[in-house]
C-alpha cells in the first residue's frame, strides 16, 4: 500500500513541478516567439509581392510594341537590258501623324547603281509611294536590300522589317558596230551645225535630248575627237550639247540607238554641211549674223550714191563731199581683217560658248589669221592649220 501511494504522490508532484516551469518563463520570450512568426509571415509577403511584379514584367517583354510602319514593294521591272535605267516603287504606311521623316537606307545590290538620292514621293490612299530609279550596270541584277525607318521625334527612331533584294532577269544586247551607247524610250537630235576644222576634218555640234535613258554614255565610234560640250541627265529628259571632230570625207553622220519602246535598234542620221562661220549658245545653235558690217555696208554705200547724183543735180562741192565720205565708210566696213593678235596664255576653245573645250593655249604672243567673228569670239587659223575660237578679251585690242 505504501509503495503505491510513494509512486502516486511523486506523480502528482512532477505534474505540478512541470506547470511551474512553463508558468515560470520569462516574460520577454513571448514578444520574441510573436516578433518571430510576424517575421516569417512578413517574409512569404515579401517573397510573393516579387514574384507577381516579375510575372507581370516577363509578360510585358513579351507583348509586342506597336508599329507604326508597314512597306512593301509594290511595283518593280520583271526584265531589264544592260544599260537600262529603271524605276521600283515602295509603298509605306504610317500609322501616326506625329512623325518627322521617312526614309530608307539601301545596303548591298548587284549590277545596280541607285540614280535618285530621294525619291519622287506621291500620297494617295492613305499611303506614300516612294519611286527610286536606278540603272542596269551588269549583266546579272539584284536589286539592293531596303531598309525604311521612320522618325516619331528628334530621339526615337522606329526601323521597319528590310525588303530583302530581288533578282530581275538581264538581257545584254548585241549591237551594230555604229551603236552609240544609247538606250532610251526617245531619242531626237533637235539642232546640228558643222564647220570647218582644219584642212582635213570638220566639227560637228549637235543637240539632243531622251527619255529615261543616261546620255553619259553617247560615243561615236568613228569621231577622231569628241566630248560634251553640255550635259544633264534626268530620267524624265536627258539633254546634251555635243560635238565631233570628222574626216570630211565624211557626208552623213549615222549612228544608232536601242529603243526600249520598239525594243529595237533606231538608225539616226545628221547631214554634214559645213559652214563658214559656227555659233554655239548653250540654248540654241543655230547662225547668226557677224555684227551689223554688213547692213551698214549697204545703207552707207546707198547715202553715197544718193549724195553723188544731188551733188551733180545742184552741181554742189558739199553734197560731192558728203557722197565721198559716205561712200569711203562703206568701203572700209567692206575690207576684212585678216589678221589678229593673240595674248600669251590665251586658251583656245572648239566652240565659240559658255565652258567649251579648251584645246590649246597659246604658249606666246603672236598673230593669227583671222577666219570670222561672231559675238564676244573671233574665229582663228592656228599655226598647224587647225580652227579654234578665242574670246575677244584674249586678243590684243583689249
Amino acid at each position: 500500500m505504501r509503495p503505491i501511494l510513494l509512486a502516486f504522490l511523486l506523480a502528482l508532484f512532477g505534474t505540478l513541478h512541470a506547470d511551474d516551469v512553463q508558468f515560470d518563463l520569462p516574460e520577454t520570450e513571448m514578444p520574441l516567439k510573436a516578433a518571430h512568426e510576424q517575421n516569417d509571415d512578413e517574409s512569404t509577403s515579401f517573397f510573393w509581392e516579387s514574384e507577381e511584379e516579375n510575372a507581370t514584367a516577363e509578360a510585358a517583354a513579351e507583348t509586342p510594341a506597336a508599329r507604326h510602319l508597314y512597306t512593301t514593294l509594290v511595283e518593280k521591272p520583271e526584265r531589264l537590258f544592260k544599260g537600262e535605267i529603271f524605276s521600283i516603287t515602295l509603298r509605306s504606311i504610317v500609322t501616326t501623324e506625329r512623325f518627322d521623316a521617312l526614309q530608307y537606307t539601301f545596303s548591298g545590290g548587284t549590277g545596280v547603281e541607285r540614280l535618285s538620292e530621294e525619291p519622287e514621293r506621291e500620297f494617295k490612299e492613305h499611303a506614300y509611294f516612294d519611286r527610286f530609279y536606278f540603272k542596269a550596270t551588269g549583266s546579272r541584277v539584284v536589286l539592293p536590300d531596303i531598309t525604311p525607318s521612320v522618325t516619331i521625334s528628334y530621339d526615337y527612331d522606329e526601323i521597319s522589317k528590310t525588303i530583302p533584294g530581288e533578282r530581275i532577269d538581264v538581257t545584254v544586247l548585241n549591237p551594230p558596230k555604229n551603236f552609240c551607247g544609247i538606250l532610251a524610250e526617245r531619242f531626237t537630235v533637235t539642232h546640228a551645225k558643222t564647220t570647218e576644222y582644219d584642212k582635213r576634218h570638220n566639227i560637228i555640234v549637235f543637240m539632243a535630248d531622251a527619255n529615261r535613258s543616261d546620255l553619259a554614255d553617247f560615243t561615236i565610234a568613228s569621231a577622231r575627237q569628241q566630248n560634251f560640250e553640255s550635259l544633264n541627265v534626268d530620267p524624265h529628259g536627258a539633254t546634251m550639247t555635243y560635238y565631233a571632230v570628222l574626216p570630211d570625207t565624211v557626208e552623213t553622220l549615222k549612228f544608232q540607238y536601242f529603243n526600249l519602246r520598239t525594243q529595237r535598234f533606231d538608225r539616226i542620221s545628221i547631214p554634214i554641211e559645213v559652214d563658214d562661220d559656227l555659233v554655239s549658245t548653250t540654248i540654241d545653235i543655230n547662225p547668226i549674223e557677224h555684227g551689223h558690217n554688213y547692213q551698214k555696208s549697204i545703207i552707207f554705200g546707198t547715202t553715197a550714191v544718193l549724195f553723188f547724183l544731188l551733188a551733180l543735180w545742184r552741181r554742189s562741192w558739199t553734197l560731192l563731199v558728203f557722197a565721198l565720205a559716205a561712200g569711203g565708210y562703206a568701203a572700209w566696213l567692206n575690207i576684212p581683217l585678216r589678221e589678229v593678235c593673240i595674248k600669251e596664255g590665251a586658251p583656245i576653245y572648239l566652240l565659240p560658248m559658255r565652258n567649251a573645250t579648251v584645246f590649246e593655249i597659246t604658249p606666246t604672243r603672236y598673230t593669227l589669221e583671222m577666219q570670222g567673228h561672231v559675238k564676244d569670239y573671233t574665229k582663228v587659223r592656228l599655226l598647224n592649220n587647225k580652227i579654234g575660237w578665242v574670246k575677244d578679251e584674249d586678243t590684243c585690242a583689249y
